[in-house]
């Protein structure tokens, strides 16, 4: 039986147990920000990434490719996604759950010891025991996710959904809300009020609202928005 890792980032991948058996495989799509509808997904996505975030990055090579490999992985097959808790990570993670072709193979997620931390500051030996915790995702919750990513792109998620897979999931529904009602613009302002960079929002933010799990070029953005 072969064991695969879907590995949110390029961060966890540098800290990731040697001693783990299994192959890595990286996903590196931020798709919290830009086009999510089906028709011509990766080609909207690889135009929005290089006219918003790295024209220098080969989106193919990068994304595409890793995402046809987790198309292909062989039936029987243990797979473990390791993904945060935050808005970011779980769009992400609900989108791969949503799109895989994982009917005869067995997933699992690996979970964050803390859930506003992420696996931030999870050393070698943290990583194998959140491994070894793992939970099986079931048919019932493959379906559940699968709904929150369709939920998503429509931008009508629901409160009224409870997973064991997916923790906090009021919360990240509030989080996806706040970036249109007014919320998310108040709570950066109010920030913005007493810094004196970017760099002191960004460090104020991600201590403040970790729930949106933003990284600096997504909070860049927001602002730029917000600003004109």
């Amino acid at each position: 039986m072969s064991t695969f890792h879907i590995l949110n980032g390029d961060c966890l991948a540098e800290k990731f147990p040697k001693n783990l058996e299994g192959e890595s495989i990286i996903w590196r799509e931020a798709l919290i920000d830009g086009p999510v509808s089906d028709n011509n997904f990766f080609e909207n996505r690889k135009r929005f990434i290089a006219e918003n975030y790295d024209s220098e990055s080969d989106y193919d090579e990068l994304v595409v490719k890793e995402f046809q490999k987790m198309q292909n992985l062989p039936e029987g097959s243990d797979i473990f996604f390791w993904f945060e808790d935050d808005l970011f990570c779980q769009v992400n993670f609900w989108f791969l759950i949503s799109n895989l072709n994982l009917g005869k193979i067995n997933i699992f997620r690996v979970f964050p010891k803390d859930t506003e931390k992420g696996f931030a500051e999870s050393e070698e030996n943290d990583l194998l025991e959140l491994f070894y915790s793992a939970k099986e995702i079931n048919d019932t919750e493959r379906k559940l996710i699968s709904n929150l990513w369709a939920d998503f792109q429509q931008n009508k998620l629901s409160k009224e959904v409870s997973s064991e897979i997916v923790r906090n999931l009021e919360e990240l529904i509030t989080a996806n809300e706040n970036r249109f009602n007014g919320t998310l613009e108040n709570q950066i302002k109010e920030i913005q009020k007493n810094a004196e960079s970017f760099e002191d929002v960004f460090k104020t933010f991600t201590q403040k609202y970790p729930i949106y799990g933003f990284g600096d070029l997504q909070l860049k953005k927001c602002i730029d928005k917000f600003s004109r």
